[in-house]
């Protein structure tokens, strides 16, 4: 059942910074320096080699233009440390398609190819790249069917993204490996797994994209060993591969979009004689997980969990260990009925959300123990009631997500937050009436929201009439 994590979840923190008048403040003094640095040239003129690109300082955007080749950048003469070329329909890039465009006082290049259609690259068209700067090149969504031998001429290469190719050859990385520090790619073509990856030993960001085999060897990775993030995503893989256990200082773990996992067996096999202690993140989102996995095996330090747009119902008892640790839960697009007891366990949450469930009452001892909790988003569940004790223990809440449920008033369980400042019910049918009066005691608060027999906001209707009950 998926659900947008984008909005409810993932941006929920962004969209609060956004709302404080520090950070409109700093956006405005940035803006305007921006302004003053570029010579006001922030969107960009068009340039004099091409009138559908745009130019402006160290700056080439030729991107969602309908190009059918890389442009003619011969007669432009001044440094570029950004070209965007994506998002058009380029077929190859040509030899010197850039030589004029780079100087050696650039302090980082990046090159945007992606989104096009790409199945050749000729072996001199990178050529002018300065040696001594650093290199991103975007080459994912395209047709190549090899990794391109011209990034053997790069040699500050850091980046490389070719995820989204129909790759049946990575033998480049033999040379340009060794110099990356991220690297996204596609293997769905591949029949046997590419030992080439082993050429990555600088690595830190790694993406694994389309693996096509159920299990892979637990030494497959064994030469990158620096990662700090690994991402394997959209793969025929049967559980996480053990392969993980030798990355010793991972610090991000994603695991999204796995639709072959095997139900009956443990998702995570334990590393034999230690845990991944460095890792605080981890993502499983999007795997049709029908229980709750046992993370803590193998990553017991995890700070924030994602297990959005799953199945499951239930947390076994035994998969959720008493741990202060975790501090964001995020379990938004699943099926859970109630808000599991065993969440209790996780005595240091900050931030839950639960949005998109099957939730339909919230009782007394559902977030028992959460001392620390200041952010519940129970969005878009069909929740009808909550006991006055829910939320007893939550001496610091202070915004709570209650929109898109059946509450027909605002329930008494929160007149006793003594830090509660915003309460979302938009889209819940609440009637404005005297049984709001037990929020008197946690006024001022903001409530967003529409009273369900009028168009008057709470709001407003606090403001104006709840005096008289």
């Amino acid at each position: 059942m998926p659900v947008s994590r984008v909005t409810d979840e993932v941006s929920m923190d962004f969209a609060r910074l956004t709302m404080t008048p520090y950070f409109k403040t700093a956006l405005v003094l940035l803006i305007a320096c921006s302004q003053l640095a570029e010579g006001f040239l922030i969107a960009g003129d068009a340039c004099s080699f091409d009138n559908k690109c745009t130019c402006s300082i160290n700056r080439i955007d030729c991107s969602y233009r309908y190009l059918t080749a890389v442009s003619d950048f011969s007669s432009y003469h001044k440094q570029a440390d950004y070209i965007g070329l994506n998002f058009n329909f380029i077929t190859s890039v040509p030899a010197n398609a850039f030589v004029t465009l780079f100087s050696a006082s650039s302090r980082r290049i990046l090159i945007r190819l992606d989104n096009n259609r790409i199945n050749s690259v000729d072996v001199d068209a990178f050529k002018g790249l300065p040696t001594n700067v650093s290199v991103d090149i975007y080459l994912n969504n395209n047709n190549l069917q090899t990794i391109p031998s011209a990034l053997e001429k790069i040699g500050g290469l850091s980046s490389l993204y070719v995820q989204n190719n129909p790759l049946t050859n990575i033998d480049v990385l033999s040379i340009v490996g060794p110099s990356l520090s991220v690297f996204s790619v596609s293997l769905s073509k591949f029949r046997s797994w590419p030992t080439k990856l082993q050429n990555l030993t600088r690595v830190v960001h790694l993406t694994l994209d389309q693996i096509p085999f159920k299990n892979i060897d637990s030494n497959a990775l064994k030469s990158v060993d620096s990662l700090t993030s690994l991402t394997i995503s959209n793969s025929k893989l049967e559980q996480v591969p053990d392969a993980i256990c030798l990355m010793k200082d991972m610090q991000l773990f994603y695991f999204n979009g796995n639709k072959n996992l095997n139900q009956t067996k443990q998702l995570l096999v334990p590393c034999s004689g230690y845990a991944l202690n460095y890792v605080s993140f981890v993502d499983l989102s999007d795997n049709d997980l029908v229980t709750f996995p046992n993370v803590f095996d193998v990553f017991p330090s995890v700070k924030r969990l994602q297990l959005i747009d799953n199945d499951i119902h239930y947390i076994d008892a035994d998969m959720l260990p008493h741990s202060t640790m975790v501090e964001r839960l995020y379990m938004a697009g699943n099926r859970l009925k109630r808000i599991p007891g065993e969440i209790t366990k996780l005595s240091g949450l900050r931030q839950l959300y639960l949005s998109h469930n099957d939730i339909s009452t919230i009782e007394k001892c559902d977030m028992a123990g959460l001392r620390f909790l200041e952010l519940l988003d129970l969005n878009n569940n069909p929740i009808e009631y909550v006991s006055k004790s829910a939320l007893k223990d939550a001496h610091i809440l202070n915004r709570v997500e209650l929109g898109g449920t059946n509450l027909r008033t605002i329930p008494e369980a929160f007149s006793s937050l003594a830090k509660i400042s915003y309460l979302n019910v938009t889209g819940s049918p609440i009637e404005c009436d005297c049984s709001l009066k037990s929020l008197r005691s946690v006024l001022p608060l903001d409530v967003q929201g529409t009273c369900a027999s009028s168009s008057q906001t709470i709001n407003d209707f606090i403001a104006s009439s709840l005096s008289v009950c």
